[in-house]
C-alpha cells in the first residue's frame, strides 16, 4: 500500500512537471508573444469573433502571433465530443507552447484552462458564465478573465418601453449546465422590478419540448427571455441550429421576446441590452498586455464582468408584433432593420 501511494504521487509529480515545461519561455528579444486562443464555439460567429477581435485591438501594438482551435460545442456537443475536442486543444498548446493562453466562454475552461491552472504559463479567459471554482480555476495564481454577466433589469425595462403591459416573463433554456447560474442572475434582476414576476422557468432538452412551451406561454406570460438555444435535440438526436430555432420562434411566437446577445437580435429577438462581444474581448485583451508587457501577475488582476451594455432592437420583429418604436429609441439603439435568413437569401 506504501508503495502504491509513493508511485501515485510519484507519477502526480512527474505530470506537474510535464506540464510546467510544457509551459512557455519568456519570449526572446524581437520574437512576438505567441497566444493560442480556445473559442468554445466556432467561426464565423459574431460572438467569437467579437472577443477575439476586441482582445487583439487591445493588444494594440504589441507584437503577437496568433493560433486559434475551435471546439465547436454548439455542433460537437456531447460529453465524450468536449473531451476529445478539449484534448485536441492542448496537444496543439503543447506543441506550440505559447507564451499565453487566451479561452473563450465555459466549456473551454473545463476542458482545457482547468489543465494549466496552477503552472507557470498565463491564462485569461472571457465569456464565462459560471463561477470560476466551478472550472477548477479558483486559487490559480496564473489565470485571471472575464465573467459574463447579463443586463437583465435594463432588459426587461426595454421590452416595456416597446410593450408596457409586460409583467409576466417566461424563461427558457436549454439543458448545458452553465446556463443555471444564469437563471438565477435573472430572478436577481426580476426581484429588483416592483410588479414583475417569473411566470415560468423551463429547461428542455429536446426540440418538441421547446416548441411546445414556446407555444403554450401566451396563457401564462407578457414576454419570453430565450437562454440557450443550442443544445435543442431533434428527433435524431442531433443539436437543432440555432438558427432554425431562432427562425421557427419569429414565425410561430407573438409574445414580446429579449435574449441578450446581439446575434440573437439579428436572428429575430425583439429587443435587449446586450453584452458586448467587443468589450468582453478587449477587458480580456487589457489584462493579456498587463500580463505579457507590464510583467503583472495575472493573480493581482481582478477577475470581474463587464460593465457596458449595448441596447438593440429588431425593427422588423416591432413592426411583426403591431409595436410601435419612439423615435428616441431608435437614435439610443442599436437598430437591425431585418432578420438575417432574409439577408442570406439576397
Amino acid at each position: 500500500m506504501i508503495l502504491t501511494r509513493r508511485r501515485t504521487l510519484g507519477i502526480a509529480l512527474a505530470l506537474a512537471a510535464s506540464r510546467r515545461l510544457h509551459a512557455a519561455e519568456p519570449p526572446a528579444p524581437g520574437r512576438p508573444y505567441k497566444i493560442f486562443h480556445v473559442m468554445s464555439f466556432d467561426s464565423p460567429w459574431r460572438w467569437t469573433d467579437g472577443q477575439w477581435q476586441g482582445f487583439r485591438e487591445s493588444l494594440g501594438a504589441t507584437p503577437h502571433e496568433g493560433r486559434v482551435y475551435q471546439m465547436d460545442v454548439k455542433r460537437h456537443s456531447s460529453a465524450e465530443a468536449k473531451v476529445r475536442r478539449g484534448a485536441e486543444a492542448r496537444a496543439q498548446i503543447d506543441a506550440w507552447k505559447p507564451d499565453l493562453l487566451y479561452a473563450s466562454d465555459d466549456d473551454a475552461q473545463d476542458h482545457v484552462t482547468r489543465h494549466y491552472a496552477g503552472t507557470s504559463m498565463p491564462c485569461v479567459f472571457s465569456g464565462v458564465n459560471r463561477d470560476p471554482k466551478v472550472h477548477g480555476l479558483a486559487g490559480a495564481a496564473n489565470v485571471t478573465g472575464v465573467l459574463e454577466h447579463e443586463h437583465v433589469v435594463e432588459t426587461i425595462r426595454l421590452l416595456q418601453v416597446l410593450q408596457p403591459s409586460i409583467r409576466r416573463l417566461a424563461v427558457i433554456t436549454d439543458d448545458f449546465p452553465h446556463w443555471l447560474p444564469v437563471i438565477e442572475r435573472v430572478r436577481a434582476g426580476v426581484a429588483q422590478l416592483p410588479g414583475v414576476s417569473l411566470a415560468a422557468v423551463d429547461i428542455v432538452s429536446t426540440w418538441d419540448a421547446f416548441k411546445a412551451r414556446v407555444l403554450g406561454y401566451p396563457r401564462q406570460a407578457d414576454a419570453i427571455l430565450y437562454l440557450g438555444i443550442f443544445g435543442l435535440k431533434g428527433a435524431d438526436g442531433r443539436n437543432v441550429p440555432y438558427q432554425m430555432v431562432q427562425h421557427w420562434c419569429v414565425e410561430n411566437s407573438r409574445l414580446p421576446d429579449g435574449s441578450f446577445w446581439i446575434d440573437r437580435i439579428h436572428h429575430g429577438v425583439l429587443a435587449s441590452s446586450t453584452i458586448s462581444e467587443r468589450e468582453q474581448g478587449r477587458a480580456a485583451g487589457r489584462l493579456a498586455r498587463a500580463i505579457l508587457v507590464e510583467g503583472r501577475q495575472p493573480s493581482s488582476l481582478p477577475i470581474e464582468p463587464t460593465r457596458l451594455g449595448n441596447p438593440a432592437l429588431n425593427l422588423a420583429r416591432a413592426r411583426q408584433l403591431g409595436l410601435p418604436v419612439r423615435s428616441g429609441l431608435l437614435l439610443s439603439a442599436e437598430v437591425v432593420k431585418d432578420f438575417e435568413w432574409e439577408r442570406t437569401a439576397r
